[in-house]
């Protein structure tokens, strides 16, 4: 059964989000959204993430192709996103549901530049969490530059990593405590050394550990779905029995 979406059309006002803005979402759903996927894709997504962009047929195969081992849903949140001369897109967020591991993955979020600071990244990430504990996973995953491994190919200043880490723990999610390296993403990229995994919280806080053969089936689905191939066996191996549910501190 895939995962509920938000209904088109969703408006949030006064929700933490600046009232004026009175965004909408939209859920991608069809060939009818294709062009607003595109513009998502091209702005604020591709501007957010200037290293490891994953192309946009990828989302595309995953959303109506029908071949993908896992779900794919996008949102996007602006303006008049209906209306192609007059919208504006602040943000959005694409998350995946493993049906094999029963796990989520949160891939990507974008927030503009406009609409920074204004509590729209929270909502996009409670949401998707929400979405997915409510199709029945048993975690949901995120990924963000680790401040602990400065150095490894990421071009970032070591303050933005602490405090999008930062930000992220505020919001009740805690790092996973064992190696992670990131899958190449397509053809021609290479994979990422310089991430740590997170767990994202439901609406109840996270426990203090997670079992690792969660954690390990997570992760060989998704080597699976990326690469077609399983992840290093000394990767896999590295994860414990129970993995710690961490709050990192500088």
């Amino acid at each position: 059964m895939a995962p509920p979406v938000a209904s088109r059309g969703q408006v949030w006002q006064r929700w933490g989000v600046d009232s004026e803005l009175e965004l909408e979402i939209v859920t991608i759903r069809s060939h009818d959204d294709e062009g607003l996927l595109d513009e998502f894709h091209s702005t604020v997504y591709w501007e957010a993430f200037p290293d490891q962009q994953e192309p946009v047929a990828i989302w595309k195969r995953a959303l109506w192709g029908g071949t993908a081992s896992y779900e794919l849903t996008v949102r996007i949140a602006g303006r008049a996103l209906r209306d192609r001369a007059q919208r504006q897109i602040l943000g959005g967020i694409a998350f995946e549901r493993y049906p094999q591991s029963s796990c989520g993955l949160v891939t990507y979020m974008a927030i503009a530049p406009a609409a920074r600071r204004q509590g729209l990244g929270k909502r996009l990430q409670r949401d998707a969490a929400s979405t997915m504990f409510a199709a029945g996973v048993h975690a949901v995953f995120g990924e963000v530059n680790d401040p602990r491994l400065v150095g490894l190919g990421v071009d970032e200043p070591v303050e933005n990593m602490w405090r999008r880490l930062e930000r992220n723990q505020a919001w009740g999610a805690r790092v996973v405590g064992t190696r992670y390296v990131q899958p190449a993403l397509a053809p021609g990229l290479s994979r990422d050394h310089g991430l740590c995994l997170i767990a994202l919280a439901s609406d109840q806080p996270l426990p203090g550990t997670m079992p690792g053969r969660l954690v390990r089936a997570f992760v060989e689905d998704l080597y699976a779905a990326t690469e077609g191939s399983t992840p290093d066996a000394e990767l896999v191996a590295e994860i414990p029995e129970h993995v710690a549910l961490l709050e990192l501190r500088r």
